[in-house]
């Protein structure tokens, strides 16, 4: 592991790249190199507002930093991403990692034969509600998400399954350990070109289901799981944010509330408890920053490698392809 500060550029200087210049050229672990976007207005905007330097092209922001954030829109994450690869520089991707999955395979073993890393950014893998619930649910044999948001024109340029679902999907894959069985969709197009809306069923191996919803014409935003398996249930709020069990069983004596009560069944009394746990305040995206630079230093594996982007995208796109079926 190097002393040395990895020197790191951004590419994408839009509304998600904006956040990640906040931190990166906060961060006293990176040498921030600066920023390129083809829309100037925005690249002077953004390096005024940060005080970041401006790089003049993807060939300068190469030949400058030992690895790059790529936040701009999906269907040119291949073309830079190659770029940089070839040149072997590491690579973080925003979700989703390509437009295809070929693409994103293609990704995946020039970065192997170059070593080096990619990092496609599902930020929800370091939400800290959601690592808090895969502590306390270990074995869900039924998983229902909402991911609903109000309209806006940016982002639909893709459905609405791999602006918004994709998120979800990366994460069953992650909490069910099984290839899958069956996958069923629908959706419709509502406001924009590409799919608005989309419920997603999806059947593991093992028994386990999982439903997705997600729509981006929503009255408001609303991020909620629901997750059920023996003796308990749960409801996650990611928007308060608070993690809810009601079960037959104690799971944590740090619970923010616990509330007991007898209940009467068909095999006797029975106690009910119910816990609330509230998460550790953290910024899910400043750990993902983290994670990266520090495979970057170590030579260590992502939490969300170029793999499990891939995965993601091969079953969002099954879904999309569903629903245009079903249209």
């Amino acid at each position: 592991m190097s002393d040395k500060k990895p020197k790191i550029g951004v590419v994408g200087a839009g509304h998600l790249g904006k956040h990640h210049i906040k931190h990166l050229s906060n961060h006293s672990g990176v040498e921030f190199v600066g920023v390129f976007d083809i829309n100037t207005e925005s690249l002077k905007n953004i390096c005024s507002e940060f005080s970041v330097n401006a790089l003049q092209s993807i060939e300068e922001t190469i030949s400058s930093c030992d690895a790059v954030h790529i936040v701009t829109p999906t269907n040119t994450h291949f073309d830079i991403a190659k770029k940089f690869l070839d040149h072997k520089k590491d690579v973080f991707i925003e979700k989703p990692i390509t437009n295809t999955v070929e693409e994103a395979s293609s990704l995946i073993n020039l970065a192997k034969k170059n070593g080096c890393i990619i990092q496609v950014g599902h930020i929800e893998r370091f939400n800290p509600t959601i690592n808090r619930l895969k502590e306390l649910v270990d074995n869900p044999h039924y998983i229902e998400i909402e991911r609903l948001a109000p309209f806006q024109a940016r982002g639909t340029e893709v459905p609405v399954v791999l602006d918004l679902m994709v998120h979800d999907i990366d994460l069953i894959l992650e909490m069910v350990d099984s290839p899958l069985e069956n996958v069923q969709a629908s959706g419709a197009k509502m406001m924009s070109d590409t799919i608005d809306l989309a419920h997603a069923h999806i059947k593991f191996e093992n028994g386990v289901v999982a439903n997705l919803k997600s729509s981006r014409i929503s009255q408001n935003y609303v991020r909620k799981i629901r997750t059920y398996q023996k003796n308990f249930y749960s409801i996650t709020d990611l928007m308060i944010p608070q993690i809810e069990l009601y079960g037959l069983e104690r799971h944590n004596m740090f619970s923010e509330k616990l509330r007991s009560q007898e209940v009467e069944t068909n095999s006797g009394v029975k106690t009910l408890h119910y816990e609330k746990f509230v998460p550790e305040n953290k910024d899910a995206l400043l750990e993902e920053i983290n994670d990266f630079i520090h495979c970057i230093n170590t030579r260590s594996k992502p939490n969300v490698d170029g793999q499990a982007g891939a995965k993601a995208l091969e079953i969002a796109l099954q879904i999309e392809s569903k629903i245009f079926l079903n249209e």
